[in-house]
């Protein structure tokens, strides 16, 4: 059973009885978000459209909270009918919409705004999700790239506000959710990221229920406590940390309540910022409620030889997994 230490003081016992135990475990961790569980209002403008080899681009943008703007690429295969599955796709920290919808497909040459020499990173692979049959959307998510200032600076004011980063960061990933939901091609919705993705996927997973499945890379999801024994404790941003977390349960525990809706994990084994012992510790806790739901196939767990990266044996294995859940 999953560990939320506040259950007892904040449902009477015979609602705890009878409240599915999803419900209480996206409930909890909206609090420790300091947002709501509720689906937020969006209101998309539409900048511009272009149609590039055989497929459809919009240029999108939104409001959020603190007078913030999204920026995203709606991307969508230009001959398609009907509803398509639906990826969110969400970059690291030195990524944005611009990155992940370029021509290229693969790695390559990225210079990151304000920085004078490139870095190689996956370039490309929301684009490629639209050749493939997918729509995508692609988002420049909050405090990175050109949107100022950085997250670990709007971070440590929203803890004295009350508020925390990771919840903001996902009520704009959720407005995107309300965008998608909202329109008459799109289907099943998956969410998927590299690094600061990768954590904001698997988050988003954990809090929404119109995400049907997730996939996310290298984003440091694993275990809580064993990163705090074992990992760097500067190698993860203030927006990483949410206040509280374990006094609830730990990603294990919020996960496996989440059973049997469909989640992979792509985590290299010396990746610095998700030991490899947490990751054993999260299968260990997770495996046995996805088995006790008969749905074995819809948890996968990847645990290649390698470091923190976004590769294309990731991306395919990502691919494929959307293939089975989504369409």
């Amino acid at each position: 059973m999953i560990r939320f230490a506040s259950i007892v003081l904040l449902v009477p016992l015979a609602a705890a009885a009878q409240e599915p135990e999803v419900a209480i475990a996206r409930r909890e961790f909206a609090e420790l978000l300091k947002t709501s569980a509720d689906a937020p209002p969006v209101s998309p403008t539409v900048h511009g459209r272009v149609t590039d080899q055989a497929l459809v681009i919009d240029d999108l943008t939104w409001d959020s909270s603190d007078n913030e703007t999204v920026p995203a690429y709606l991307i969508r295969p230009a001959e398609a009918s009907g509803r398509l599955p639906t990826v969110v796709c969400l970059h690291g920290s030195s990524g944005s919409r611009e990155s992940m919808a370029t021509q290229e497909f693969g790695p390559g040459q990225w210079t990151r705004p304000g920085r004078d020499s490139p870095h190689t990173r996956m370039l490309g692979w929301a684009r490629e999700l639209a050749r493939r049959g997918f729509i995508a959307l692609a988002i420049t998510q909050r405090g990175l790239d050109r949107r100022e200032p950085p997250i670990n600076v709007q971070a440590n004011a929203m803890l004295v506000q009350g508020r925390t980063a990771m919840g903001e960061i996902l009520y704009e990933i959720r407005q995107g959710l309300t965008f998608l939901k909202a329109r008459n091609d799109v289907g099943k919705i998956g969410v998927t990221g590299m690094s600061f993705g990768g954590i904001t996927s698997f988050y988003t997973w954990l809090l929404d229920d119109r995400v049907a499945a997730a996939a996310p890379i290298c984003g440091g999801v694993g275990s809580l406590e064993s990163f705090i024994r074992l990992g760097p404790l500067s190698y993860h941003g203030t927006y990483w940390w949410v206040p509280g977390m374990l006094q609830r349960g730990d990603h294990g525990d919020f996960a496996s309540a989440m059973a049997p809706k469909p989640l992979m994990i792509w985590a290299p084994t010396s990746d610095v910022g998700m030991p490899r012992e947490g990751v054993d510790r999260f299968r260990e806790r997770v495996e046995p409620a996805y088995s006790q739901a008969g749905a074995e196939r819809a948890l996968r767990i990847h645990q290649p030889r390698g470091e923190h990266s976004f590769t294309m044996e990731a991306f395919e294995a990502m691919v494929s997994f959307f293939d089975e859940f989504l369409r």
